[in-house]
């Protein structure tokens, strides 16, 4: 029988992020700047007799219906004949810590299958299957730097992206995303405009100014829902690093490096959980 045919499922910061309002079907608004790291769960997939998830470490992430990457699976099925597969998936990526693990396993699905069985998905196809299974899902589709926009699910790449150093501090313990989003106040007026110059700076590729420029509106809803989560911004900066900025609804919180000797200091002074990770630049930027 042929090997298994295995994928990296790349973990996500979100460099900028904005809440621009609530929508009528519960959902929220968006901007944001989302770029792939280093940190990778791993997925394989072949053919089986039925249908079967297995997860390593064993309980890093439910094997039930409501497993995304079961989800990603039903769904790509509506639209392409797959067989029962066996599908083992190796995590890295803590769960609920705004990293995008789930995410990212889901669209490592499908192009496990994809290339497994030759299916000729399109990106719009798997753009189309991601965005009904999270809002910030359909990013991992082409697993470049990208501006999302709406719930998260419009993607548009950005060629300009550099490659910067990070350091990623997890606390271990979840943020539930809905009640990070429950705790937010839309106590200012969004600015939607400000993203444009973000994206400037971003495309100029100096790291200290990508620091001093990171946003995240949900930070202040986090420390909400978890007081203790300031500690985590607090050890990054006390590392000798600046601009440290929680990803997604957190509990993840990272900060850019001005160089990888710095980067690699930095993450042997903070307790707890650390990843040195870099970003995932375009082909053809360093």
């Amino acid at each position: 029988m042929a090997r298994p045919l295995k994928v990296d499922c790349p973990a996500k910061v979100n460099l900028y992020l904005d809440v621009l309002g609530k929508r009528p079907d519960g959902y929220h608004d968006l901007v944001t700047v989302m770029v792939p790291v280093t940190l990778c769960d791993s997925i394989s997939v072949e053919p089986a007799r039925r249908d079967a998830l297995e997860v390593t470490p064993a309980g890093a992430a439910p094997t039930g219906p409501d497993n995304t990457v079961r989800r990603a699976l039903r769904a790509l099925r509506v639209l392409r004949p797959v067989p029962p597969l066996r599908i083992r998936l190796t995590k890295r990526i803590p769960s609920q810590a705004g990293l995008g693990g789930g995410s990212s396993d889901a669209a490592g699905l499908l192009r496990a299958a994809d290339r497994r069985f030759s299916l000729g998905l399109t990106i719009a196809e798997m753009e189309m299957i991601l965005a009904s299974i999270g809002s910030d899902t359909a990013f991992f589709a082409r697993g470049v730097p990208a501006l999302c926009t709406g719930r998260g699910e419009r993607v548009y790449p950005l060629s300009g992206a550099p490659s910067l150093e990070l350091v990623v501090a997890w606390p271990g313990t979840p943020n539930p995303t809905g009640e990070v989003f429950r705790k937010f106040k839309h106590s200012l007026t969004p600015d939607p405009s400000k993203v444009i110059e973000f994206l400037r700076v971003l495309a100029e590729g100096n790291p200290l100014r990508i620091a001093r420029s990171l946003v995240n509106r949900l930070e202040p809803a986090a420390f909400s829902w978890d007081p203790g989560l300031r500690r985590v911004p607090a050890s990054l900066k006390s590392s000798g690093l600046s601009g440290a900025r929680m990803t997604g609804s957190g509990s993840a919180f990272y900060a850019v490096a001005a160089t990888r000797a710095e980067a690699d200091r930095a993450a042997r002074r903070i307790e707890g959980r650390v990843f040195r990770v870099r970003t995932i630049a375009p082909v053809g930027r360093a």
